[in-house]
């Protein structure tokens, strides 16, 4: 009976059943047995009433309770600040002093850490034993009062923290739990503190405004207040849609304060916030429409999915979180209750979430093969199946660095200006951090001197920073002009490599020693330099053709800078890059790789090539024999043909004529990136200053006559994404 009136409960079962190997880590402490019966009971429940007529806010607090004591889906939304430990209910009981309070939580504290919070989690793992009818506490009038007795002290003692998030959201993310598992036995004037507790209305923009409708959505429940419900909802929903200023972007990035790439930290609390409630209201009166759906999905699998790696989220997309302890290790496991919940809320795409949720948990690659660059956020992203890198560029249109703000991110100055991490495993940069040289930044040229600590937002005023993509090959440039230091950086992705470009480089600083860095990565195993072993710290400067470390290949092809590579301990103090909590010390083995251009260069250049899952015995043969051309690499044009692929990339900085090949030249009338497949004709152009309309090419043939190509670029929220046309 109950199968029948609540449809996707025979799914979810079965599901379960035939996943439980592959879900039961994040079920835990449930066996599939108590799983499916606890779940049964509480789905009937909800099955029956509906076909009772239950009203909607009783459907939906009905879930909203499944949602804490079945899936623990509150752990989700807190777990950033501390995990409980919702086994330790008849510790924290036994150790509660009279008054409610514990010794050991120092309520007046006002640090960023904000140590009342260990009160308020306390707090919420005893009301989740006393209404989890599995607990030996389950009831227990003793649990209870103390529950009421730690709130009392709350209320009475007030704590207050410096950091605006944590009075105004983060409280609020256990205090409306809490009052949800006990709303019905708790005191009346505690129950009313609760309440006033969560938000009135919503405010502020992108994550943070969903944040706040969620607790608007709590309060609306708890006051059984379906016009606060509808405004939570709606709350959430404001954010849904394509934004030109902060939010879900044309591309399916996510931006927060500003145009700054936030998939990995607020756009995460925005998915994870709105999917939530997306399947809490399915199939009330307040659940979302199709086209609202459509904008959720369309984030996750055209955009997050492509900035998660073998059970990894890229360190590119998480803003300023790689300058605190919470941003080291931070796995893609924290979408695998969102992607629960797409099951429940998008139930007619549930093979693609469920094959994303699998590969996550598996840690297999989420796209085996593909090229996206995100023209709305200066990002690249060049999967293939035994390896992902990620590439972080600014512009005049974005922000490129959030530094010191909350004390994180204290070194992270250089971060958007060519970041380039190289995956093949994931756990290539995982704690990395505290002893990064941050001078030596992957693919980043900079000045050997770390950049005086600041506090702020920090970009570069060019233009010119863009991609072109077909899908599947891809090409990115940047105009490089910060702090006294200029040139021309460009990246050229194909199949089983990826080149890098850099011309024009200058600084007007005497002082400054001027470097581009390769890798900087935890040392794995030996490293190989023009095939023989090293085993010394500093390698040193011998310019070598080629380095292998860890799997993956590095060539330098033809007259290449100094070449330094270096695998020995590093060390670091947490404060280097944290300034708030312990001050721990920190070290690490690093491999680090990087060319040098010695002081105030004048039009120095580089050129290197990046081979992943490549052995070191093929890499000699490689570099004997390797499979591109670097065309041009100046002020003026940066090119590279793949003889094998039959494909050239093309940067053009200024609309001079190019030599395709000896009979084929090509020139546009304005600056643009070009990927031209030669096999078919098929050229794919960008515009990634993002300000022109369109674009004419002339094609000059053998026979020397001139044949133009009048090309439409897009415009609006697609100004800077690639457009492809045929050309001969």
């Amino acid at each position: 009976m109950y199968l029948k009136s609540f449809p996707d409960f025979e799914y979810l079962i079965t599901l379960v059943y035939l996943d439980w190997p592959l879900i039961s880590p994040i079920m835990n402490p449930f066996s599939l047995k108590s799983f499916c019966l606890t779940f049964g009971v509480l789905f009937s429940c909800v099955s029956l009433g509906m076909g009772q007529g239950q009203d909607a806010i009783s459907i939906i607090r009905t879930r909203l309770v499944e949602d804490a004591l079945v899936a623990n889906g509150f752990v989700d939304r807190i777990k950033q600040y501390m995990i409980p430990d919702l086994s330790a209910a008849a510790a924290y009981y036994s150790s509660q002093q009279p008054d409610g309070s514990w010794s050991d939580v120092d309520y007046l504290d006002t640090d960023n850490e904000w140590d009342p919070l260990k009160a308020l989690d306390r707090t919420l793992v005893m009301a989740y034993a006393y209404s989890h009818p599995k607990d030996t506490y389950f009831k227990k009038r003793a649990l209870l009062a103390a529950i009421e007795k730690s709130l009392r002290y709350w209320y009475d003692v007030n704590p207050v923290c410096k950091n605006w998030y944590k009075n105004d959201l983060a409280k609020q993310m256990y205090l409306g739990v809490i009052a949800l598992l006990v709303e019905e036995e708790i005191s009346p004037d505690l129950m009313r503190r609760l309440i006033e507790d969560q938000t009135d209305e919503p405010r502020m923009t992108g994550s943070n405004r969903t944040l706040f409708a969620t607790s608007v959505f709590y309060r609306g429940v708890l006051e059984r207040n379906p016009e606060r419900i509808s405004a939570g909802v709606q709350g959430v929903l404001d954010q849904v849609g394509i934004n030109e200023m902060e939010g879900i972007q044309q591309d399916f990035s996510f931006h927060q304060h500003g145009p700054y790439l936030y998939n990995g930290s607020y756009g995460n609390n925005f998915l994870r916030e709105t999917i939530w409630m997306a399947a809490m209201v399915q199939g009330t009166p307040f659940a979302f429409k199709e086209e609202e759906l459509a904008v959720l999905r369309n984030y996750f699998l055209n955009g997050t999915r492509w900035m998660t790696y073998k059970g990894l989220l890229d360190y590119n997309v998480r803003g300023r979180q790689v300058g605190r302890p919470s941003g080291f290790d931070q796995r893609a496991e924290i979408l695998l209750p969102q992607l629960e919940y797409f099951l429940k809320a998008d139930p007619e795409y549930r093979n693609e979430y469920a094959i994303s949720l699998e590969k996550i948990v598996r840690k297999q690659p989420q796209i085996e093969g593909g090229h996206k660059h995100f023209w709305r956020s200066d990002y690249t992203a060049h999967h293939r199946g035994d390896y992902f890198t990620s590439l972080r560029m600014c512009s005049e249109r974005t922000i490129g660095v959030e530094t010191d703000v909350n004390s994180e991110n204290l070194l992270g100055y250089y971060l958007p200006y060519g970041l380039t991490y190289i995956y093949r495993n994931g756990d290539e940069y995982e704690n990395i951090f505290p002893v990064w040289d941050w001078a030596k930044l992957p693919g980043v040229t900079s000045p050997a001197e770390l950049y005086p600590i600041k506090k702020g937002a920090f970009t570069q005023q060019t233009q010119f920073v863009g991609g072109v993509s077909d899908g599947h090959f891809g090409v990115s440039a940047m105009d490089l002009n910060v702090n006294d230091l200029t040139g021309k950086k460009a990246w050229f992705w194909w199949d089983q490599e990826w080149v890098a470009l850099g011309a024009d480089i200058a600084s007007t600083k005497e002082e400054d020693l001027i470097q581009t860095g390769v890798n900087q990565a935890k040392l794995k195993g030996e490293i190989v330099v023009d095939g023989k072993v090293h085993s010394a710290e500093t390698i040193g400067s011998k310019d070598p053709t080629w380095v292998w470390h860890d799997s993956i290949g590095y060539y330098f092809p033809g007259t290449s800078p100094n070449v330094h590579v270096s695998g020995k301990e590093q060390t670091g103090q947490m404060h280097r890059i944290y300034g708030l909590g312990e001050n721990t010390h920190h070290s690490m083995d690093v491999f680090s790789l990087w060319l040098s251009h010695g002081s105030k260069p004048e039009n120095a250049t580089y050129a290197y090539a990046v081979i992943p899952g490549i052995s070191a015995q093929t890499m000699e043969a490689y570099a004997k024999d390797s499979p591109f051309d670097i065309l041009e690499n100046n002020g003026q044009v940066q090119a590279v043909r793949h003889r094998r692929l039959n494909v050239t990339g093309v940067v053009f900085y200024e609309p001079v004529p190019f030599r395709l090949r000896d009979s084929l030249i090509i020139k546009p009338n304005l600056p643009c990136t070009m990927l031209i497949n030669q096999g078919t004709g098929t050229v794919s152009i960008s515009d990634p200053t993002a300000t022109q309309v369109n674009l004419e090419i002339t094609v000059t043939h053998p026979n020397g006559i001139n044949e133009p190509f009048l090309v439409n670029l897009p415009a609006g929220l697609d100004a800077g994404k690639s457009v492809a046309v045929s050309i001969y």
